[in-house]
């Protein structure tokens, strides 16, 4: 049984973490014979480079041809629509593990994201505000996704049914120095922020606040990041400031937690570079794809 997967050309090294944990993922099914007896999984793997929805097209066509059961991937939006529109034609399941803004026709009826809903999310952020009781909070947003705003549609609308003072703010575009942004929230004294950014961007912000003097027992921030487990937290563990984060990694999990420790041994991905403030380790995307 054959499947295909498009993945996006990386700048860090060969393969991505979805990558990598897709080959992972049949690997491991097809040494466990109790799971799929008397069938071998096989793939094809493609890539492209990011934006690239005619090439992405061209490969979907290829795989097709091959005779490939689903297609998985590839995560950016322009990619996958594109690779999404084939798959549905010919009737071949297209499976991805990004967010995708679902839409109210069924014409997605071969598409299955394995994302969690922005929606859910939404609403377990304000559940999290209602239970520390924060009457002012701060929300700082990073647009460079496109998504910007979208997993915090419920607290954004919760002014108007809950007494909740909230502020908005976005970070800077072009850049990853956050201290004119933070300047202004110090002085604001905005102690309960939410950040709404990528696990990359979180680390900077943490070590600016740092280096600010924004790490201390009267700040509290939430992040909406899935990947905040994999921030390095030593340099904040005796600061005293409050962090609240989700994850969907159960490690305490024993089946979860072996998985975990074979991917550790049987994986190619590079390390994160030292200075980024983040730690190797299974991330969301490729949990998702595995």
């Amino acid at each position: 049984l054959s499947t295909g997967g498009i993945f996006e050309s990386i700048e860090s090294g060969p393969s991505g973490a979805e990558e990598l944990a897709f080959k992972f993922a049949l690997n491991t099914i097809n040494r466990n014979r109790t799971l799929l007896p008397n069938t071998t999984l096989t793939y094809d793997i493609q890539r492209i480079n990011i934006f690239d929805s005619f090439e992405a097209s061209r490969k979907a066509c290829d795989q097709l041809s091959l005779g490939v059961a689903a297609i998985f991937g590839p995560s950016h939006s322009s990619s996958a629509n594109a690779v999404q529109s084939i798959c549905n034609a010919l009737g071949v399941p297209h499976i991805q593990t990004k967010w995708k803004h679902q839409v109210s026709d069924n014409r997605d009826s071969y598409y299955v994201s394995l994302y969690p809903d922005f929606s859910s999310l939404s609403r377990a952020i304000l559940d999290l505000v209602h239970f520390f009781k924060w009457r002012t909070v701060t929300v700082v947003y990073d647009d460079s996704t496109g998504t910007g705003l979208i997993r915090l549609q419920e607290l954004i609308k919760a002014p108007s049914r809950y007494n909740i003072r909230l502020k908005i703010r976005q970070l800077p575009t072009e850049t990853k120095d956050a201290k004119p942004l933070l300047k202004e929230m110090k002085k604001a004294k905005e102690f309960h922020v939410i950040f709404d950014c990528g696990h990359e961007m979180a680390a900077w912000i943490l070590k600016q606040a740092l280096s600010m003097g924004m790490m201390t027992e009267y700040y509290h921030y939430i992040f909406t990041t899935l990947d905040l487990f994999a921030l390095d937290m030593e340099p904040y563990r005796y600061s005293g400031v409050n962090m609240t984060g989700f994850r969907i990694l159960n490690t305490e999990n024993s089946q979860v937690s072996s998985i975990i420790e074979k991917w550790s041994m049987e994986r190619l991905q590079a390390p994160p570079k030292p200075d980024s403030g983040l730690l190797d380790g299974f991330m969301t995307v490729g949990t998702i794809m595995f």
